[in-house]
């Protein structure tokens, strides 16, 4: 602020004090004015609530045979979820709050509380919290197995032992751990962590993920983030822009969709088919499998590990074919301003050759290279 601006804001001080000297009633012996509790109550005002409290609400709730799902809304940090041999619902819902003083904090904390709403197979819980000062909430949750969960807002989420998980508008941290059921919602901004589920649908936005031991199915659309998916189950389907995937001895189809990153399957045991645009490719196999890799601009390859009966047919359109390692060298064609190069092999004796079997790599404007695992 320069000097012009402070001095007008010195005569306005005076100029009201003044105003309030000949206005104020008069003085009743109780209070007077002075510049001295004038600042004073205006430095309380700046400094907003200086208090400081917290408060732990303990609650149990019945947990009826036809209750399916709970539903916790509003929770801003740190939410714990633990299903149990238990036929009730226990929580601990700790609160930390601002305020006018100490004690008005504390209070505050008291009057934040978490609201059930008994929708019949579904119960609520939401957060409410007072008007007044700022708040920061966190619950631990014990519930009965056989309960899914409904986490809306909040960061910092940890699930274990439960039928199921649905995340939404969720940011930061999650771990989830030995679900029976499916995991579906929405993430990002932090690490994501799935051990064991029946299956997931996720949309992971700038997330660090990794999934393994899903039994039954994997559908995520994957933005700015990475992700490492190991050791599952079922169709595989991914959406991805600008993410790093990498997929490890999947025990179903695998998709990837999308353009940007980088993608490595790894000793996918069924049909795999990558269809991306400008993203590196990358495809390892120890079986005879059926494959479509189809990528631009960057590098596709194919790695051979033991003794395998596939045929290939690769294609290269203004780019190369690099397969000295495994023997073969490319033809090359020339058409007006566009260069195509093609491979076509079979590898393993024709008797052995499982039906179907077939690699088919094209890549626009980048290489193709075919190689031994070393």
């Amino acid at each position: 602020m320069g000097k012009r601006e402070l001095l007008i804001v010195l005569a306005f001080v005076l100029v009201g004090a003044a105003v309030f000297q000949f206005a104020a009633p008069p003085d009743t012996g109780t209070s007077s004015f002075s510049f001295g509790e004038f600042f004073r109550a205006a430095r309380t005002e700046m400094r907003g609530d200086p208090g400081e409290g917290s408060f732990a609400h303990k609650e149990a709730l019945p947990a009826p045979p036809s209750l399916r799902e709970i539903r916790l809304i509003g929770v801003s940090h740190g939410v714990q979820v633990v299903g149990e041999d238990r036929d009730t619902i226990g929580y601990e819902f700790t609160v930390n709050s601002s305020g006018p003083d100490d004690p008005g904090a504390v209070e505050l904390a008291k009057q934040t509380i978490l609201v059930p709403d008994d929708l019949g197979d579904v119960l609520v819980l939401r957060a409410t919290y007072p008007d007044a000062a700022t708040q920061r909430s966190s619950v631990v949750l014990h519930l009965p197995r056989r309960l899914a969960i409904s986490i809306e807002g909040g960061r910092g989420i940890t699930v274990s032992h439960v039928a199921g998980v649905h995340l939404e508008s969720v940011r930061g941290d999650v771990v989830l751990t030995d679900l029976s059921g499916p995991v579906t919602g929405v993430q990002g901004d932090g690490d994501f962590t799935l051990t064991g589920a029946w299956s997931i649908k996720m949309r992971l936005t700038r997330s660090q993920s990794k999934l393994s031991h899903i039994s039954n199915g994997v559908i995520l659309d994957i933005r700015d983030g990475d992700v490492t998916i190991a050791d599952s189950d079922g169709d595989l389907e991914i959406d991805e822009v600008r993410a790093d995937v990498t997929v490890d001895d999947h025990g179903g189809s695998v998709t990837v969709r999308g353009s940007g990153g980088h993608i490595v399957v790894q000793r996918p045991s069924a049909d795999t088919r990558v269809d991306v645009r400008r993203a590196e490719v990358e495809l390892l196999i120890d079986r005879g499998i059926s494959a479509t890799l189809i990528t631009t601009d960057e590098p596709l390859r194919l790695v051979l590990s033991g003794t395998l009966a596939v045929s290939v047919d690769a294609a290269a359109t203004n780019g190369s074919i690099q397969a000295t390692e495994v023997g073969l060298t490319a033809d090359e064609s020339k058409q007006s301003d566009t260069r195509t190069v093609t491979l076509s092999h079979t590898f393993g004796t024709p008797e052995h050759k499982p039906a179907g079997a077939r690699i088919t790599l094209r890549n626009t404007r980048g290489d193709i290279v075919i190689r031994k695992r070393s």
